[in-house]
């Protein structure tokens, strides 16, 4: 039996009423008649990593969802499967599965069901509507079907988890309409659907329709999916208008709640199915990743406009219901695409800490390009050398222990040409063995988020902007990439909705990164939450601008900050003109930020209360102030015009705001209370400073101890290299034996 516990302070694997490090190998399916990895498979059992994970289902190279064919019921073929699962067997006996089972359907069931099928504006037809019920139906048949087999077979306990998935690659999302210009979904069952919706949203009322949208002739009859022009357009360059473009915000918050609903539907169907024994989850809530589009993943010459965002078309803003459900235990996603390189970040695609918070377990995929990738694999900041490899491995790891993860890696496909593969190089071995013992080690450790800067994403304030992704590309995609990594500090992020409803702990320094849409509920309940215990909250661009209209009043009304606002589209860059004050004493005159991509409005302070630190360059180059500050009497706000605030300004205010920094000198840092890691590039003398005495400070990865009764210590760095600490009481440390 397998469940999610909090253990330690973090969602955490139980197996037979155990703890345990959740590490799997992901590798290719087994074939009917072979297993391609065994030797992968046996490596990593010499690793101590016995969890393996593969894909089965209807849209890959396995047969289980096999379509019409002679003896079959329900079009299902499960015939191999246990063979192919003995074959892992074969290569470790004490091998558990991860089972990711794809729900996307192939070409045999698009021809059965044409009526069914995702229809794009440009009339292409897709794989199955998210919308069909049909489909939806015979998904769950599937996968009861499913559990009944490996339970008849004998291998329901071998299977500890069921991952379910649809979209391509199985991760919720359709790469040729939501990751391309084309808009969808203008199906028979998406039309239908979201008629249905609007009854339950409108409460059966066409007067309550009618004012929402504004159009006095509006009915449920012929509300209809709106047209791509319309999904495409916005009022203003960057923001949609609720009084004109509520229609549109309607669609996209349906399409969300459809996609979340979906993923509970099936993870509740294998809880039945299985008895409540197993873990059921999905790839699912990519709210800090969503920014890039199809252009960003090949260089084709359909897929030229790369100002296109996925988040809205994903259906992943459905996070916060998905998050709700007892019935999803886990979610996953591979590590940020944005800087996987050496010297770069590779944070979850997922709010991390409001995933723990609400008892589920995420899971880091690392499907790193290490050296060994072959030449004409998409790069993705392929490493070029073994020490490299290692040294991002290493970082990947330490991001995952430092805030309470399971990950898996991936073994590859055909072993003559790996994709990535740690045991592939035999210098991995003894690394991978590493990362499993020190999993492991981990779990007794406290993993409580310990952080004192928290950063807010809002789910809801997504659906008021544009398609482009010219805001979101350097508000939350380069700015948890490049700054917060960098600034000597650790960070927890999660949900805004989380904030407000007052779940999170204490923080010093609150960054909101896109607080755009609030009602008045929302607007008091996060006033409540903020302007008290000294707190210090980080505004960037627009906050509070959104409630039943578009107001620079309304982000008064939120920050205690006048405000000046500019219609000309322009991309907003900052400099500072005070160097005297706390934040920004001692920062170099050259340094600036901001973004080259056209924002619409732009906005700058008109406040003689303010503390005026920076000013924002404007269309005209106009020069007003953009990063200012004030403070009240139980709460300091200060405001930023410009996104992408870099690691020195965001260092002024952790330290401004009385966070504890480790170091100063830019490297990438993780920590908890028990743990430091840092990721570097240039390397270096290094002095690192604790919140609190240590007894012993150990190096986990070269298991040596580097300092005692410290309260500070100092170390050298080899350049491109990862190291992972330990802080706490000597007896606590028991490094695992050789």
């Amino acid at each position: 039996m397998a469940e999610i516990r909090t253990y330690t302070g973090t969602p955490t694997l139980f197996r037979e009423g155990r703890p345990a490090f959740y590490g799997l190998m992901w590798g290719s399916a087994p074939l009917p008649d072979s297993y391609p990895l065994h030797d992968r498979a046996r490596a990593y059992a010499a690793a101590g990593i016995h969890l393996f994970t593969f894909d089965i289902g209807a849209a890959g190279q396995t047969p289980e969802w096999a379509g019409p064919g002679p003896g079959r019921e329900g079009h299902f073929d499960f015939s191999t499967l246990a063979a192919r699962f003995q074959h892992v067997l074969d290569a470790d006996p004490e091998a558990r599965f991860h089972l990711r089972v794809h729900l996307e359907m192939p070409a045999w069931w698009q021809a059965l069901y044409p009526a069914e099928r995702e229809v794009l504006s440009d009339g292409r037809a897709l794989a199955q509507s998210f919308a069909s019920t049909l489909w939806r139906a015979q998904a769950k048949d599937y996968l009861r079907a499913l559990v009944a087999h490996l339970r008849a077979a004998g291998l329901f306990e071998r299977v500890i988890a069921y991952q379910t998935g649809a979209g391509d690659t199985g991760e919720w999302v359709k790469g040729r309409g939501a990751m391309s210009t084309a808009c969808g979904d203008f199906s028979p069952p998406m039309q239908a659907h979201f008629q249905a919706w609007l009854r339950r949203r409108y409460q059966d009322s066409e007067p309550a329709l009618r004012r929402a949208w504004n159009q006095p002739d509006a009915t449920f009859a012929t509300a209809g999916v709106p047209s791509t022009e319309r999904q495409s357009a916005s009022s203003t360059l960057t923001f949609r208008d609720p009084q004109r473009e509520q229609a549109i915000i309607d669609y996209y918050r349906c399409l969300a709640d459809l996609c979340a609903d979906l993923v509970i539907d099936f993870c509740g169907t294998i809880k039945a199915a299985t008895r409540g024994q197993a873990l059921a989850g999905a790839f699912f809530g990519y709210l800090l990743e969503l920014a890039w589009n199809s252009a960003f993943f090949a260089e084709r010459e359909e897929y030229t406009n790369s100002h296109i965002s996925t988040y809205q078309r994903s259906g992943h803003l459905g996070l916060a219901r998905v998050l709700a459900s007892p019935q999803v235990d886990f979610l996953v996603s591979p590590y940020s695409y944005g800087f996987r390189g050496l010297g770069g970040e590779g944070p979850s695609m997922l709010p991390a800490e409001s995933v723990r918070l609400h008892g589920k377990l995420y899971l880091f995929e690392d499907d790193t390009r290490t050296h060994l990738t072959r030449h004409d694999h998409p790069n993705y900041g392929k490493a070029a050398t073994l020490a490299e490899s290692a040294a991002i491995l290493k970082r990947n790891f330490a991001y995952v222990i430092t805030h309470g993860q399971g990950m898996w890696w991936l073994a590859g496909g055909d072993p003559a040409t790996p994709h990535i593969d740690p045991v592939g190089e035999p210098a991995f071995q003894p690394l991978l063995k590493r990362f499993q013992e020190l999993g492991e080690f981990s779990l007794h450790l406290e993993r409580a988020p310990s952080a004192e800067i928290a950063v807010l994403v809002d789910d809801e304030s997504f659906y008021y902007e544009s398609l482009r992704n010219e805001l979101d590309l350097p508000l939350i995609f380069q700015q948890r990439l490049w700054g917060l990594p960098r600034l000597g500090a650790p960070c927890d992020t999660y949900l805004l909705q989380d904030f407000i409803d007052g779940r999170l702990p204490p923080y010093k320094l609150y960054l909101f990164l896109n607080a755009f849409r609030l009602d008045q509920a929302r607007r008091r309940a996060l006033q409540r939450q903020i302007q008290r215990d000294q707190r210090v909250a980080v505004w960037v661009y627009a906050p509070g601008y959104i409630e039943d209209d578009l107001s620079a009043a309304h982000m008064t009304d939120l920050t205690g900050f006048l405000f000046g606002e500019s219609e000309i589209p322009w991309g907003p860059l900052m400099h500072l003109t005070d160097y005297r004050h706390p934040i920004t004493r001692g920062l170099p005159q050259d340094l600036s930020w901001g973004t080259n991509s056209r924002l619409g409005p732009v906005f700058c302070l008109e406040d003689d209360q303010a503390v005026c630190l920076g000013n924002v360059v404007l269309a005209q180059g106009r020069c007003r102030p953009g990063f200012g500050v004030k403070v009240f009497p139980d709460w300091t706000s200060i405001y930023v015009a410009a996104p992408n605030l870099p690691a020195p300004v965001l260092r002024g205010l952790a330290r401004y705001a009385g966070v504890h920094l480790y170091n100063e000198q830019g490297d990438v840092l993780y920590a908890t209370r028990n743990l430091l890691a840092v990721h570097t590039l240039a390397g270096g003398e290094r002095t690192f400073r604790l919140p609190r005495p240590a007894e012993v400070v150990y190096d986990l990865f070269e298991r040596q101890t580097v300092a005692e009764a410290a309260t500070h210590f100092q170390v050298m760095l080899p350049p491109a290299s990862t190291a992972l600490y330990y802080l706490g009481d000597a007896a606590r440390l028991k490094p695992p034996a050789r």
